[in-house]
């Protein structure tokens, strides 16, 4: 009978992720159902898909007004086919109203769309931009037609609409036998152009 009942409370506190179409699973679940604190705490390889996306974690929150918020803990990661994109970290919150994720542990990031991967320890995606923040120690490679572009700062913007890089704070592009140091480099992936500001170093393989 207990069961029945917890039960019954699951179903009734995830009626709007329905609505969102909102998938979940895991080997066992929680309920909060007391007003201005509802949330549903999933256990157990747990995982939470939003359309073309899948989060999955040891532990994932879902949480706010219409479960806006996800929050994940323990072995985490991010996996979206359609924009070709997979996240491994060990923390992850999701903002599904501003769809926006955040996330400040040690992360590797694989975009095959563009053939870019990362790492680093803190990282912001803005989906609807397509634009990536990456922040402390960013080791980032991106395979050109020319080889493997081997880039490294302390922050990263990556537009992926844009397909450019900003690289800040001990800036470095290793790149076709050449090298390129600075404080501040712009890259374009469509023409393999860099950008070198303020003060510069760099060696070319003449």
């Amino acid at each position: 009978m207990r069961a029945m009942i917890i039960l019954a409370a699951l179903i009734a506190a995830l009626q709007p992720l329905a609505a969102d179409s909102i998938e979940f699973s895991g080997g066992e679940s929680s309920v909060v159902l007391r007003d201005g604190r509802e949330s549903v705490v999933l256990s157990g390889s747990a995982s939470v898909r939003v359309g073309s996306m899948e989060i999955g974690a040891d532990r994932i929150t879902l949480s706010g007004d219409g479960w806006r918020f996800v929050e994940c803990s323990g072995r985490a990661s991010v996996d979206d086919a359609e924009r070709g994109i997979s996240i491994l970290t060990s923390s992850i919150w999701y903002d599904r109203t501003e769809e926006r994720i955040l996330i400040s542990s040690w992360f590797e990031i694989d975009d095959t769309e563009n053939e870019v991967t990362a790492t680093g320890a803190s990282l912001e995606y803005l989906l609807d931009d397509e634009m990536l923040r990456l922040d402390k120690d960013i080791a980032l490679l991106k395979s050109t037609d020319d080889g493997m572009m081997r880039c490294s700062a302390e922050s990263v913007v990556y537009s992926r609409g844009g397909n450019t890089l900003q690289l800040r704070g001990s800036a470095s592009v290793d790149w076709n036998g050449d090298r390129y140091e600075a404080e501040v480099i712009s890259v374009d992936l469509d023409t393999d152009s860099i950008v070198l500001d303020g003060r510069i170093r760099g060696s070319i393989n003449g």
